[in-house]
């Protein structure tokens, strides 16, 4: 199954980011599985999407520091499919890939706020 996402690269020594196809196994690793629906932009992100500052801890990576979704998958019991959810903070967009994918794969105990039966 292929998933678009914003991915920033690092070529040539230039910061450079454009949308791609991925799968699931190309994201990081993590036990929960969101279906994005929303991934704000703001001051950082930008900073990172375009190399203005060193934002960004390892390259490629999927940029966005938050994601509010429903679940679609989880491999941890706290979870479930149609679960609705917010993550934000531990590291999204700058050391583990991040929101701005159709998918998001994050671990189980990063979530700072679960949202359920909203």
């Amino acid at each position: 199954m292929s998933i678009r996402a914003y991915r920033i690269f690092k070529e040539d020594d230039h910061v450079v980011s454009r949308f791609v196809d991925l799968t699931l196994n190309d994201l990081d690793p993590g036990e929960v599985v969101i279906r994005a629906a929303y991934s704000s932009v703001n001051y950082k992100d930008a900073l990172a999407a375009t190399g203005a500052g060193k934002i960004i801890r390892r390259f490629p990576c999927v940029g966005g520091i938050d994601v509010a979704g429903v679940v679609e998958s989880s491999q941890d019991a706290r979870f479930k499919q149609g679960d609705k959810v917010l993550v934000t903070g531990y590291g999204m967009g700058v050391s583990h890939d991040g929101g701005y994918a159709e998918l998001v794969r994050v671990p189980a105990d990063w979530w700072s706020t679960c949202l359920r039966n909203c």
